[in-house]
């Protein structure tokens, strides 16, 4: 039937991508560089002495971080959740993964790549959605062998088969996904590689500090009010006063700006949490994730943070539902990959 043979031509032009890119020398640039980021992981190891590294060219004498230590193990666990998710798979995969597709949609769209393809039967959706599920299939081939490098090192080194470690691979795609959609709209509307390259990581950024900025504004106007925490920004310190719902200055305005602002906007730093806390890397600790100003602000002598503080602070975690986040970074890339679709529907090739 019809949807089979749709289902046919998105197959032929997923494989069209694919070979083009396996052509290039920068598709193996990054396959050999994601690998070689896997391997100096891997290549982490714990004897008697300390730690070694590249597979015991280099060795660290320590006490603590020696074969057979619960640090050891969690020092291996932090590399993984503190520098290699936000890191590696959070920004570096993006961008390469960004420069490797940054020529499919300009190049498609040259006189001659778009005469051959539009002279066969496939409607132009059918090639647009070809041309961009193969961009994100590049990407995928790029984060799965990372993390069977990683899953395997864990599993061998501690006995630990952990398979949340694959939820990287969807994850990492998901966010590639939010920042190319820009790329291919402007590609598309303007034919320029660059100018595609330089909106989609303009997008991003912005968007990134858009959710920084959220949440240091939330905590301002709410969380330390609510503690009983006044900022003294001169000092550089806080005092205690009486706690009350939110601040009553400009901050809680500011706030909802913000939080309207980063509704509209893709969530790429919102996925890289869902990632640290999706891969559970340890049965006692979830998410290793880093601490935010509230945790520095709370630096309290006592080791126990009292439950109204611990609520205040999980309730600010808690305030963006994961369902909230991602619906709304689906529907903005819905809107932005639309558009980009229309013209290159109603485009004169």
């Amino acid at each position: 039937g019809g949807s089979t043979a749709v289902m046919r031509v998105l197959w032929v032009l997923l494989l069209d991508s694919f070979r083009m890119l396996r052509a290039r020398r920068l598709f193996w640039v990054v396959l050999v560089l994601s690998g070689l980021i896997g391997l100096v992981y891997a290549s982490i190891g714990f004897n008697e002495g300390g730690v070694s590294a590249l597979f015991g060219l280099l060795a660290f004498e320590s006490e603590l971080f020696r074969m057979g230590t619960a640090e050891a193990k969690e020092l291996y666990l932090l590399l993984f959740t503190n520098v290699i998710i936000p890191y590696w798979l959070g920004f570096c995969a993006i961008v390469l993964g960004l420069i490797s597709c940054a020529s499919i949609f300009p190049e498609f769209i040259q006189k001659g790549s778009i005469d051959f393809a539009l002279s066969k039967p496939p409607s132009r959706v059918t090639l647009f959605l070809g041309k961009y599920l193969g961009s994100l299939f590049f990407v995928l081939m790029q984060v799965l062998p990372f993390s069977v490098i990683v899953f395997l090192s864990l599993g061998l080194r501690f006995g630990d088969w952990n398979m949340s470690l694959f939820w990287a691979v969807p994850l990492v795609v998901l966010s590639f996904s939010f920042v190319y959609a820009v790329h291919v709209l402007i590609a598309v509307w303007s034919g320029s590689m660059i100018l595609g390259l330089f909106a989609a990581l303009l997008v991003w950024g912005g968007s990134v500090l858009v959710e920084w900025a959220e949440d240091i504004t939330y905590e301002i106007a709410y969380s330390l009010p609510q503690l009983g925490y006044e900022p003294d920004w001169k000092e550089g310190d806080h005092e205690e006063v009486e706690p009350r719902e939110s601040s009553e200055d400009f901050t809680v305005t500011l706030h909802r700006v913000l939080e309207s602002t980063r509704l509209a906007l893709p969530k790429t730093r919102a996925v890289g949490a869902q990632m640290r806390s999706l891969i559970v890397v340890d049965e006692n600790s979830g998410g290793l994730a880093g601490k935010s100003l509230l945790a520095l602000m709370l630096r309290d002598p006592i080791d126990e943070i009292p439950e109204r503080q611990s609520e205040i602070v999980k309730a600010a975690d808690q305030r963006h539902p994961v369902w909230k986040d991602l619906g709304s970074s689906f529907l903005y890339e819905l809107a932005v990959a639309g558009l980009a679709l229309v013209i290159f529907v109603r485009r004169d090739f």
